[in-house]
């Protein structure tokens, strides 16, 4: 799934970087909002509880509950980051690893997630030259954007139908691994790297199953943390 550096030309790259960039920016600009509240922040840190703002004027300040989901990004972050180092056999030498994209999504909402899954591949690509840093902005989009932010929404919509939570979590689950893949091979192709329907049908038919690995693990990770962690998942409401 990570595209390495050389497979995109550089027009297509440039492109996805600056839509990357774009995403990023709007990710960070929601979780600010998010972990921030409007009111009379301690002027400083131990100078004493009574103690507030000198200029006396409302400013946005990291509250207790911004805190605790800061807090639960860095362990989703480390989470993804780790869970994606384990790979899984499919056929012929071939073998997937969780993506991850709903699962941050779901216990962050879609702009955190996106955010989590974004600090996952930089790390990835600057330490562990696993994708490429030039086509970095690809990888983004292709994990953050279609595999978090679009299978989160997916699996909102699938809510609304009535189906139980878990059958929504699966449909999402492996929707976001084919989404993923699916923007892969069009960048891929695109980029004449290879032939667009060969890479479409090579793509797609082995990333379906291993989105139904990340179904399995999907399911099993945010039943953990629900359970043993009494994390609820996001609100999509707030």
């Amino acid at each position: 799934m990570h595209i390495p550096d050389g497979f995109l030309n550089s027009k297509t790259a440039a492109e996805l970087g600056a839509a990357a960039a774009t995403l990023v920016g709007l990710a960070l600009n929601k979780v600010r909002a998010l972990v921030t509240e409007l009111g009379l922040a301690p002027a400083m840190a131990g100078a004493g509880n009574g103690v507030k703002s000198l200029s006396g004027k409302a400013q946005r300040f990291v509250g207790e509950a911004g805190k605790s989901y800061l807090s639960k990004m860095a362990m989703i972050t480390s989470l993804v980051f780790a869970t994606q180092m384990f790979n899984f056999p499919i056929t012929h030498g071939t073998s997937g690893h969780l993506l991850g994209g709903l699962l941050a999504a779901l216990f962050l909402g879609p702009w955190g997630g996106a955010l989590s899954l974004t600090m996952v591949l930089l790390v990835q690509a600057t330490l562990y030259g696993d994708g490429g840093f030039i086509v970095l902005g690809a990888n983004i989009i292709n994990m953050a954007f279609f595999g978090c932010i679009v299978s989160y929404f997916g699996y909102l919509l699938l809510k609304k139908t009535g189906l139980a939570t878990n059958i929504c979590l699966s449909i999402a689950a492996w929707a976001s691994v084919i989404l993923a893949s699916l923007a892969c091979a069009f960048e891929l192709g695109m980029s004449g790297t290879y032939s667009l329907v060969n890479t479409l049908y090579e793509m797609v038919s082995v990333h379906a199953v291993i989105g139904i690995g990340e179904m399995i693990i999907t399911l099993i990770l945010v039943t953990t943390l629900r359970n043993m962690m009494g994390w609820a998942l996001f609100n999509s409401e707030k």
